[in-house]
């Protein structure tokens, strides 16, 4: 549950950060410091929130994988009640 939480807020970060929501962004922070920044340096923040992005999105994939794979791991192995492995963890 708390993988899922977590991957849920990397993907969270991946959709405000992916630079072709960068045009939505950009009327909603006019005016501000950080819009003049924006609209000044549109190139270098299209690079900036591209790498951002593809980092956020693996960083989700990645808390949702060991879930996953502890899943199907559950559904997969047999244990009998002399099996070693569940005094292992």
């Amino acid at each position: 549950m708390k993988n899922t939480i977590k991957s849920s807020g990397w993907f969270l970060v991946a959709l405000i950060t992916c630079p072709c929501h960068l045009f939505i962004l950009l009327p909603l922070i006019a005016g501000t410091a950080l819009g003049s920044y924006f609209t000044e340096y549109k190139d270098l923040i299209f690079i900036l929130m591209g790498l951002l992005f593809v980092f956020a999105l693996l960083k989700g994939w990645r808390k949702l994988e060991p879930e996953i794979q502890k899943e199907t791991k559950k559904d997969t192995t047999t244990h009998d009640c002399c099996s070693m492995e569940r005094f292992k963890s």
